[in-house]
């Protein structure tokens, strides 16, 4: 896999903007740190020089003060280049986790079929995290040691064209094998990468259904399929630890071909007469100063291939679009909406068929429900009519508006779906009704749930809107998230509802509260409601019987209820719950 360095470097310019000021004087830092590298063999060649000459002096002291106040300074700008390059690395990952996160959120629902919640997590943690080395040390390493290289390099031009010559010819050499190998063998990485993102996202979903996989007796199943992948990704990433080895070896036969050119120049240059003891020991510090950054240019690569591999897993991601495309018109009307399905054909999977040529409408302020078995399509219609997917034939209308030419905004501002399972976030009672919103004073929280009639409920909470709550059903029943969910509705004064089995793990007593609730909730509204019970339906004005992805029945409840030759007075009649479910 070849992979285009100049999108890498677009990618991460994009992060450091937000941080001009920390990079700059990053940048600052370690440029007073290479030159403190680059004097530290000058005081040294003098301080041999003149030991020498068999004369201890002044000049002695001062050189070997001047070295203890160079290092101690060197050592100090390398703690400062480390703790601003990990702030300015905790800001860059954190700002790409959340772009990142925010953009799978706004990507439909087939991207989220396809991509396990662990292959994502490895993604948007794992692959960020690598990252963080990349903005920490990698970037500011690199230019580091090329212009530590470069400065070296022309001192010893200085010193000597010849040991000069030499010397950059071989640092030329030695950089263009390392950078070859590295291109060579960057693939592999690429592939580890995703083999890891694989075996993860098989852990992840493995934990997340450990219930079901106890309950059903398929350990040795998981177990199995645990060995098949850990047999297919070992070769893979047996050959990416390989490369690494390939770069080291390179690595230590180029250094001793350096060493071998340094000694060799200055000993003849030495013998010679044309420099001194102290300059041979120059030419040689400053070798050694040419092989760090060459190492650490080794070692950088290395990071590179790990990193390189996750900006390309992390742009893959982020170059992922969204199969719904919303359109740019809005819903003016202040009024409730009317829905229409005309012909509407849909399928999650090619070939198989979930609605057949479904076509239905709901009148302004009408209360539709809808029956069926599981798996006739019920829940589907909903989805639809949010747009978590798109038909493949036929069109949705709202407002005599075709749903694809509405904005994303204006169908959020309008439409409210409710599902029995209601999301609780690990915040208080006040950002759980609020969505995190900050526009929405406590005044007006509280007016809404004394108007849905939830004030005992309220009452009861033990800190009142800065009471507590965590994900799940460890901090409020499944009932008490759904009082929950009405009063966001309330507070959100949608011109639809959509409620979708939403009373069905309800206990009696909440389900009383909720039934006085959608007396009032659905007033000025339309209303969907898919039904567990027969029961929920006594409010429809409309009712749509589905069985296999296609309308048997429609037609007034109130109609229906008089014909008994109808489907659904034959379910009243007979009140067979399991009929539905």
């Amino acid at each position: 896999m070849k992979i285009q360095r100049k999108n890498h470097l677009k990618f991460i310019i994009k992060y450091l903007k937000t941080q001009k000021f920390m990079v700059s004087l990053l940048i600052l830092i370690s440029l007073a740190n290479i030159g403190m590298q680059l004097i530290n063999p000058q005081i040294s060649r003098y301080f041999l020089d003149e030991a020498t000459k068999w004369k201890v002096g002044k000049n002695l002291t001062i050189a070997a003060l001047m070295f203890i106040l160079v290092a101690f300074f060197a050592q100090i700008f390398s703690v400062l280049v480390s703790y601003i390059g990990q702030k300015v690395a905790w800001k860059a990952t954190n700002d790409i986790r959340v772009d990142l996160i925010e953009h799978c959120i706004d990507l439909d629902m087939s991207f989220h079929k396809e991509h396990k919640p662990g292959e994502l997590i490895e993604r948007v943690d794992g692959d960020v995290s690598q990252l963080f080395d990349l903005f920490s040390n990698i970037i500011i390493n690199m230019m580091n040691n090329l212009l530590l290289l470069i400065g070296t390099l022309i001192i010893l031009f200085r010193e000597n064209l010849l040991i000069g010559f030499s010397l950059t010819v071989f640092s030329i050499f030695a950089i263009y094998v390392l950078w070859n190998v590295k291109s060579k063998t960057e693939g592999d990485w690429v592939k580890a990468s995703e083999a890891n993102a694989e075996f993860y996202g098989f852990i992840g979903e493995s934990i997340s259904s450990t219930e079901d996989i106890s309950s059903s007796g398929a350990g040795e199943y998981i177990m199995n399929k645990f060995y098949d992948i850990s047999r297919k990704i070992f070769p893979i990433i047996r050959k990416a630890d390989l490369t690494w080895s390939t770069l080291w070896s390179a690595t230590l036969i180029i250094f001793s071909a350096g060493t071998v050119i340094s000694f060799s120049g200055s000993l003849y240059l030495w013998k010679k007469g044309l420099i001194t003891i102290g300059t041979v020991y120059l030419i040689f510090n400053y070798t050694q100063t040419l092989k760090r950054p060459i190492e650490q240019i080794r070692v950088n690569i290395q990071q590179l291939q790990s990193a390189g591999a996750s900006v390309v897993r992390v742009s893959d991601l982020f170059n992922v679009e969204s199969e719904i495309k919303y359109g740019k018109e809005k819903l003016e009307e202040d009024k409730p909406l009317k829905i229409e399905f005309n012909n509407v054909d849909f399928q999650y999977e090619k070939g198989v068929d979930v609605l057949k040529n479904v076509s239905f409408e709901v009148e302004r302020g009408k209360v539709l429900g809808i029956l069926g078995r599981t798996g006739s399509g019920k829940t589907t219609l909903a989805r639809l009519i949010v747009r978590m997917y798109d038909v493949k034939n036929g069109e949705i209308l709202i407002n005599n508006k075709n749903i694809t030419s509405i904005t994303e905004e204006e169908l959020t501002k309008n439409i409210a779906y409710v599902t029995q399972d209601v999301q609780i976030f690990t915040a208080t009672v006040r950002d759980n009704i609020t969505m995190f919103k900050k526009d929405i004073n406590d005044e007006e929280i509280i007016k809404v749930i004394y108007d849905l009639g939830f004030k005992k409920w309220y009452e009861g909470l033990s800190n009142g809107l800065d009471t507590k709550l965590e994900m799940g059903n460890k901090s409020l029943s499944a009932g008490e998230a759904q009082l929950l969910a009405f009063v966001r509705i309330f507070l959100r004064n949608p011109k639809l509802i959509i409620l979708d089995e939403a009373t069905s793990r309800i206990d009696s007593l909440t389900e009383k509260l909720i039934e006085n609730a959608l007396d009032k909730l659905l007033q000025h509204r339309t209303c969907i409601i898919i039904a567990h019970r027969l029961s929920t339906l006594n409010r429809a004005d409309d009712i749509l019987l589905l069985n296999d992805g296609k309308i048997v029945e429609t037609g007034e409840r109130k109609s229906l209820l008089d014909d008994e030759s109808s489907q659904y007075y034959n379910l009243i009649q007979q009140g067979i719950r399991e009929v539905l479910v």
